[in-house]
């Protein structure tokens, strides 16, 4: 199986893991052997020098397959509090390559390095934009799993925000699930604000939409969180409360270092949607220390700090393999 870019794909029997789920629990543990075995016949056919573990459920069987065939791992954790997979490898792991210089805090035994997260080859191609003398263009990111209530306080305060503001427009990525409902609701505004109101499931060039946007409007995922920074747009995030929260340990540095804008999910209504891009608009210097804050976040060089520890990880099992023979 190869996916369109090229690249060759195995899939791994393997299910995602519920603690708080006894059906989940008994699925990922009557599904774990077989997806090792797979990973293990993977692992001898490919023959890799160094293994590259994303994180997720997905990665425990061909990391564990590795560990056994004595292969240097490599992990990488694009959320500053590191999963479960993170957590169970980290010890015995060449490196792990963290999005956030706080995860090294929750692996006291692990060598970890402060990479920042990689972003896509076409966001590191956008030539940096830097801000105009007011906000024009937001961006909403409706799009990833569980960002409903995005979509919510979008419908509920978006009539009055254009209304009040002719120069304003809103670009709106709403994810499969609620595009019907979206899309009708913008075909039932004035002619006027639907000029000024953009919808799509996924834009196939979210990239540049990004780079175009004044202000976005977002979860606080770690990929999403390294592109916005990496482009030095200022951001108001509203982190995903399940899943452990880790979403607010993800928002927490960019609000330190004042680049976004927290609101709790529960606090995300039509009104305070309203109210957070108004600000932005009245109070220009901060909307621009933002974004400086922002783009001082950005490491853009991520994905290649990355290849220099899986280079020296792969060096580092040439120069044992020599010892050894």
């Amino acid at each position: 199986m190869v996916h369109a870019v090229h690249v060759p794909l195995e899939a791994i029997p393997i299910s995602g893991l519920d603690l708080g789920n006894a059906r989940s629990m008994v699925a990922f543990a009557s599904r774990l052997p077989g997806g090792l075995l797979h990973a293990r016949r993977l692992i001898r056919r490919f023959a890799p020098d160094v293994v590259v573990g994303a994180a997720g459920y997905v990665s425990v069987p061909v990391v564990a397959a590795a560990r056994m065939a004595k292969i240097p791992v490599v992990l990488l954790e694009q959320n500053a509090l590191p999963g479960r997979a993170t957590r169970l490898f980290a010890g015995g792991a060449h490196v792990v390559a963290a999005s956030f210089a706080g995860t090294a805090k929750s692996l006291p035994k692990a060598r970890v390095v402060h990479t920042g997260n990689p972003i896509r080859a076409e966001v590191e191609a956008i030539p940096r934009r830097p801000l105009g003398e007011r906000c024009r263009q937001v961006l909403v990111m409706g799009g990833s799993q569980g960002a409903r209530r995005l979509n919510e306080a979008v419908l509920a305060g978006l009539r009055e925000l254009l209304e009040s503001d002719s120069e304003i427009a809103v670009t709106h990525q709403t994810g499969a699930l609620d595009e019907a409902r979206v899309t009708r609701f913008r075909l039932a505004l004035p002619v006027e604000l639907q000029a000024r109101y953009h919808v799509a499931a996924f834009f196939s060039d979210i990239a540049s939409e990004e780079a175009a946007a004044d202000l976005i409007v977002m979860r606080a995922g770690g990929s999403s969180l390294a592109e916005a920074s990496a482009l030095g747009r200022p951001m108001v995030l509203v982190p995903y409360p399940h899943a452990g929260g880790h979403q607010q340990y993800n928002a927490a540095p960019y609000v330190d270092m004042n680049a976004a804008v927290s609101v709790d999910d529960a606090e995300f209504s039509g009104n305070r949607f309203v109210a957070e891009v108004r600000r932005m608009i009245v109070d220009r210097a901060r909307w621009h220390a933002m974004a400086r804050a922002s783009s001082a976040m950005g490491r853009p060089d991520a994905a290649a700090r990355v290849v220099e520890l899986v280079g020296e990880a792969a060096t580092w099992r040439q120069f044992k393999d020599r010892v050894h023979s």
